[in-house]
């Protein structure tokens, strides 16, 4: 769930079920999903309705675009009903979400449905809104390939310890999670095991440079060997030879 900053002081609270939602469809069919939206802060909030395209650099930040900018975009398949609407506190409501596929789609596309209230004046005069969103997948039945590579690996000392620089490249048409690991060696005595952050998505046709610091190591010759599970059948990894001077 996708939150906006916002102030304690101001009395919102929206959840959206499910935040995260895969539909497996044919290519050529339509179907309706309901989205649920519920209110448990103490107003009456006016919810506004909008479909984005989105992406995931290779930092892990989110990018929001208009509706079909993104290659693998699913926004322009999608229509929601109603568009806006006013919710009660601690009440719900049901959002009817209508995904239609192309006759020729393949693999996978996706889009973010943003629920956002009108922003609300409190005392001091300062406006308040809150945003939520929903993701959603559109997977065609048995066109699924999950591929990866690992593209680059780098390392140098830094202000106490040594950092590591892994590039993964998602060469798949589904979106994927890495778990992995870094050993660093020095001949064929293992120095250090680093393991990576754990769970780290990256989008169809997307990219991610992983960032771990290792301790500071001695003077020598050494190589830095990165081991990548991004979901598929085989592991990928790559590896660097580097000198600590």
């Amino acid at each position: 769930m996708l939150l906006l900053p916002q102030s304690s002081r101001a009395d919102l609270g929206l959840d959206v079920s499910p935040a995260k939602y895969e539909v497996q469809l044919p290519a050529g069919l339509t179907q309706t999903v309901p989205l649920t939206i519920r209110n448990t802060g103490a107003d009456v909030v006016h919810v506004q309705v909008t479909i984005v395209d989105f992406n995931v650099g290779t930092n892990g930040q989110y990018a929001f675009f208009r509706p079909g900018t993104n290659k693998y975009s699913a926004a322009t398949w999608m229509s929601v009903n109603p568009r806006e609407f006013d919710l009660q506190p601690n009440t719900l409501s049901q959002v009817r979400l209508s995904l239609t596929v192309p006759a020729q789609a393949s693999g996978e596309h996706s889009a973010i449905v943003f629920f956002q209230t009108r922003p609300t004046r409190h005392q001091g005069g300062v406006s308040f809104s809150e945003r939520i969103a929903a993701k959603i997948y559109e997977l065609v039945p048995n066109t699924l390939r999950l591929a990866g590579e690992v593209d680059d690996v780098s390392s140098k000392s830094v202000s106490g310890g040594q950092r590591y620089l892994v590039g993964f490249k998602n060469t798949g048409n589904a979106h994927v999670y890495l778990n992995g690991r870094i050993e660093v060696k020095q001949g064929s005595k293992l120095v250090e095991r680093l393991e990576m952050p754990k769970q780290m998505l990256v989008e169809r046709g997307g990219a991610r440079v992983i960032d771990v610091v290792g301790e500071k190591l001695p003077p020598g010759s050494y190589t830095a060997v990165a081991l990548i599970d991004y979901g598929g059948p085989n592991l990928t990894g790559g590896e660097k030879t580097f000198t600590v001077r």
